[in-house]
């Protein structure tokens, strides 16, 4: 009977994190895509802990019990792995701090150290099953994946438009995005020149009205500011960024 309670405990677990997956490829997606337009990037990482379980799920009894003593029973391993992941994060956020891949790893590392160091032991019933780290892993990406936007203060698409309305400009629209170094190109004589902190991130490229002249506005998500406002007669490169079919 008390097997069979486990047993049912640790497939309500397991298809709960499998849930919680779902929803940060969700959060992720609308992150990436809806409110930053590919700005932000995320890349293999994503799959990382779901691939660990499905290796897991597919080897024989004795293999999962090895691998369950290993990384959930072993009072060694987790708490390495957890520094290491933490640390690796630490280091990605420092180079690449407007990008994903930081934040998750840390996630995956304070998830495994919070697992470990202070729920492990508390919750009754805890600490025989790798859907455990896992939940907590998830949870804390989720968390993450919401304090984004506030963490590192990356304007959206949404707010560069409105900061370019509150200018004046009418008509904006969102066109495409540019790499930073493509400024030497559009701007072949006197390109705009970016801070340290604006050169981390692409850059949002708008169309708009300008006391009805049509005018091509670039904008840096990460300072907030315009880089530069040119009225698309007068620049062809940018006419045909914002135009391309």
């Amino acid at each position: 009977m008390n097997k069979q309670i486990n047993r049912k405990k640790s497939y309500g677990l397991m298809i709960i994190a499998m849930l919680l997956y779902g929803v940060d490829l969700a959060a992720v997606y609308y992150c990436t895509q809806q409110l930053y337009k590919n700005i932000v990037e995320i890349t293999f990482i994503v799959v990382l802990v779901p691939t660990y379980f499905i290796i897991w799920a597919l080897r024989g009894k004795e293999g999962k019990a090895r691998e369950l003593k290993s990384w959930v029973g072993n009072k060694k391993t987790l708490p390495v792995t957890a520094v290491i992941a933490f640390v690796l994060g630490l280091v990605c956020w420092a180079l690449f701090p407007y990008m994903l891949e930081g934040g998750y790893l840390m996630m995956m590392g304070l998830g495994q150290g919070f697992y470990h160091w202070k729920l492990k032991n508390k919750i009754p019933g805890w600490g025989q099953r790798i859907s455990e780290p896992i939940f907590c892993i998830l949870i804390l990406v989720f968390l993450f994946i919401l304090a984004f936007p506030w963490v590192t203060g990356l304007k959206t698409v949404n707010q560069a438009e409105v900061l370019l309305r509150k200018q004046g400009l009418d008509e904006v629209q969102y066109a495409v995005n540019t790499y930073p170094h493509a400024l030497e190109l559009i701007y072949e004589k006197a390109a705009p020149e970016l801070t340290m902190q604006e050169e981390k991130t692409d850059l949002y490229v708008f169309s708009a009205l300008d006391n009805g002249k049509e005018i091509g506005v670039i904008v840096s998500p990460a300072s907030g500011r315009i880089v530069a406002e040119t009225p698309l007669s007068e620049n062809l490169v940018l006419e045909l960024m914002i135009h391309q079919p």
